[in-house]
C-alpha cells in the first residue's frame, strides 16, 4: 500500500514537472500569435486635400429670343391712304404718327354729329323752361296731365342730347382713327404701302412694330434641374444665385447680364421641361427676335470643389466618397451638383485635416485593422 503511493507520488510530481516544460515551450508561439492579432496592415492611399474654395457653376441651354411685347398695325377705319409717315426699319415712340388716312368723310361725320349735339342741346334748353313754368303755375293754373306731359317733354329731350353726344364722340373717335399711331416703343417692320392703297379693319396687318429694348430670351429646364434650382430660390426668383449670361452665334459673350421674369405655368409633356423668360436690355440691337443663343447660368460655390468622378461611388441611396482623418478611412456622403470632362463638383463641406482617397478601394478598407498610411500629395 504504502509503496504504490509513493510509486504515485513520484508519478504525478512527473506529470507537473513535464507540464511546466511543455508550457514554456510552447509559450513563445502564443505570444507570436497575440502579437499577429493586434498587427495592423499598413496601406498607401493616394489623396487630395478636401480644402474648400469657391468654385463657379455654368450650365449651358439653348434660348430664342422674342420681344417682350409687338403690334400689328391694322386699321380701325376704311378709307385710302392719305400718307405714309413711317418706313422700314424707322425706330417710333409710343404716341408717333405712321400712317394717315383720308379724313374728309370721318371730318363731315363729325361735324354733323357736333350739329346734331348742338340741336339736341337748344330742344333740351326749351323742355326745360316750360318744364319749370308748368311746375311754378301750380295744380290750380295746369291740369295734372299737362305737367306730365311737360315732365315727359323735358325727360326725352334730355335722352335725345345724351344719344347726340354718344354719336358725337363715336364720330370724333372714328375721325381720330385715320390717323394711326404708336402703341408702343420699337421699330417698324417693312412697310409695303403707299399714298392712295385702299385699307380697311378686314385687311391683313399693315405692318408690325416690335419692340427691342428691353428684349426676352426663352429657355427651358429640365423637371429635375427646376426642382433643383427652386429648393434654393428666394422670394420667388428661382435664379437668384444665378448669374444669367449669354453666349452669341460668333461665340462673344454679350456684355448685359439679364433679369428673371417668370417660369411658364406648365411643364411641356413632349419634352418633360419648363420654360423660363429672362429680360435684357438691348442698347446696340445685337439680340434680334427670332434667333437663338446660348444662356450660360452661372452661380458661385462658396464651399463647392471639383473631384475626379472616378473617387465617387454611386449608389440607390446616393453618392459618397471615402475620406481619410487622422489616419483612419471612413465613408461620407456628398451632394453632386454637377459633373464636367471626368469630374464632380460637390458642394459639401469638409474638415481642413480631411483628405479624399483618390483611389478605387472596397469597404474592407474601413475596418480598424487597416492602418493608412497617407500620401498628401496635392494630385494622385
Amino acid at each position: 500500500m504504502f509503496a504504490w503511493l509513493k510509486k504515485r507520488k513520484y508519478s504525478v510530481s512527473g506529470f507537473i514537472a513535464a507540464f511546466i516544460v511543455i508550457s514554456i515551450s510552447i509559450f513563445p508561439i502564443f505570444s507570436s500569435s497575440s502579437n499577429a492579432t493586434v498587427s495592423v496592415t499598413e496601406r498607401v492611399l493616394n489623396v487630395i486635400p478636401l480644402k474648400s474654395k469657391q468654385s463657379s457653376l455654368t450650365t449651358t441651354h439653348i434660348g430664342y429670343i422674342t420681344p417682350i411685347n409687338s403690334v400689328e398695325v391694322v386699321p380701325n377705319v376704311s378709307g385710302y391712304i392719305q400718307d405714309v409717315l413711317v418706313e422700314g426699319g424707322q425706330q417710333v415712340r409710343v404716341g408717333d404718327n405712321l400712317l394717315l388716312i383720308d379724313q374728309r368723310e370721318y371730318k363731315a361725320n363729325l361735324a354733323a354729329a357736333e350739329a346734331t349735339v348742338t340741336q339736341a342741346q337748344a330742344n333740351l334748353n326749351n323742355a326745360d323752361v316750360y318744364y319749370r313754368r308748368i311746375k311754378k303755375a301750380g295744380s290750380k293754373a295746369v291740369s295734372p296731365t299737362e305737367l306730365d306731359n311737360a315732365k315727359a317733354k323735358y325727360l326725352s329731350a334730355l335722352g335725345e342730347l345724351k344719344a347726340a353726344e354718344a354719336n358725337r364722340d363715336k364720330a370724333k373717335v372714328m375721325y381720330d382713327y385715320t390717323i394711326l399711331q404708336a402703341t408702343i416703343d420699337g421699330i417698324v417692320g417693312n412697310v409695303n404701302l403707299t399714298a392712295g392703297n385702299y385699307v380697311a379693319p378686314a385687311s391683313p396687318a399693315l405692318f408690325s412694330i416690335v419692340q427691342t429694348n428691353p428684349i426676352r430670351v426663352v429657355f427651358s429646364l429640365t423637371n429635375k434641374d427646376y426642382l433643383n434650382i427652386l429648393s434654393r430660390s428666394r422670394n420667388g426668383d428661382i435664379l437668384a444665385d444665378y448669374k444669367i449670361n449669354l453666349q452669341l452665334p460668333d461665340g462673344k459673350k454679350y456684355e448685359h447680364s439679364g433679369k428673371f421674369q417668370f417660369t411658364d405655368n406648365a411643364i411641356d409633356k413632349s419634352t418633360g421641361s419648363i420654360s423660363v423668360y429672362a429680360d435684357f436690355i438691348n442698347p446696340d440691337k445685337k439680340l434680334i427676335s427670332g434667333g437663338y443663343v446660348d444662356v450660360l447660368l452661372e452661380r458661385d460655390i462658396k464651399d463647392g470643389f471639383w473631384v475626379p468622378q472616378n473617387s465617387v461611388y454611386l449608389t440607390p441611396l446616393g453618392a459618397f466618397i471615402y475620406v481619410v482623418k487622422d489616419n483612419k478611412v471612413s465613408q461620407k456622403e456628398v451632394n453632386i451638383v454637377s459633373e464636367s470632362e471626368g469630374e464632380y463638383l460637390l458642394d459639401n463641406k469638409f474638415a481642413d485635416d480631411e483628405f479624399l482617397v483618390t483611389d478605387r478601394v472596397s469597404a474592407s478598407i474601413l475596418k480598424d485593422k487597416v492602418r493608412i498610411k497617407v500620401n498628401s500629395a496635392e494630385q494622385p
